[in-house]
């Protein structure tokens, strides 16, 4: 499904700065897969889902989806296959415009349509159901800014957004380590649902070591750029966080 060929990233190539960000990783994630990376801080886990996404350029290697060679797409271009969802509640939406109008956006995402197009009778009707799914009560405020609405909220909003025309990709940033803990729960269960319902593959970054080996079927983990295991199977049901503490430094 997402194949990931010998990539490699250099910050501040030639200087005193330099970092090399993702050395010569590889990996195939296959079709279905929801998969938990973890990593301490400079691991490489945010710059993987950049080159994924397209934010940021590779200096080497090849990216794969469903077999097309995607490694030169530009990152509008790749949006209309993968979904991403970021730490901040604030990214991926437009917060003067309402819910209506920002469903209205996404569900034209990939289409030659305008966004009075989006939002007819008929489509209105299929957000409100959606938004019933999400159990928030937020089909209740349809015409409601996004930017009244609370960080839990927004976020379940955008991951709603980022799924409403489903993606072959899902990438998911630390997209609950801004909420509490509570939202974040509510969050994540919300996530869960919608991955299996739409049968969407998944990479999720997480500093939550308990999230990483509760959702999804495999366990990443990263440091200075390269994948240093990988958990999956009877190992990875047998792993707690006491045994990820011992084996690696995630402070």
């Amino acid at each position: 499904m997402l194949d990931l060929k010998d990539i490699s990233v250099t910050f501040h190539a030639n200087t005193v700065n330099e970092r090399k960000a993702l050395d010569h990783l590889s990996f195939h994630v296959e079709d279905g897969d929801f998969i938990s990376v973890l990593g301490t801080n400079g691991a490489g886990k945010s710059t993987l889902l950049n080159v994924i996404s397209g934010t940021i350029p590779c200096d080497s290697g090849t990216i794969l989806l469903d077999g097309k060679d995607i490694t030169a797409y530009p990152e509008y271009k790749r949006a209309r296959e993968i979904g991403r969802l970021f730490q901040d509640p604030l990214k991926g939406t437009a917060p003067h415009m309402t819910i209506e109008e920002n469903l209205g956006l996404a569900y034209s995402r990939g289409k030659r349509t305008t966004l009075s197009r989006a939002i007819k009778k008929g489509d209105r009707s299929f957000f409100i159901e959606k938004l019933k799914e999400l159990g928030l009560g937020l089909e209740d405020r349809i015409s409601t800014t996004v930017g009244l609405l609370s960080g839990g909220q927004r976020q379940a909003l955008t991951l709603l957004m980022s799924t409403i025309v489903t993606p072959k990709l899902l990438l998911l940033d630390e997209h609950t380590a801004a909420l509490d803990p509570k939202t974040a729960a509510s969050v994540m269960d919300i996530t869960e649902r919608i991955v299996k319902e739409n049968h969407i593959t998944t990479l999720m970054i997480t500093h939550n070591m308990k999230q990483a080996l509760e959702y999804g079927n495999k366990t990443i983990i990263l440091n200075e750029g390269k994948i240093v295991k990988v958990l999956k199977g009877e190992e990875r049901k047998s792993t707690t966080v006491d045994d990820l503490l011992n084996m690696y430094d995630f402070v």
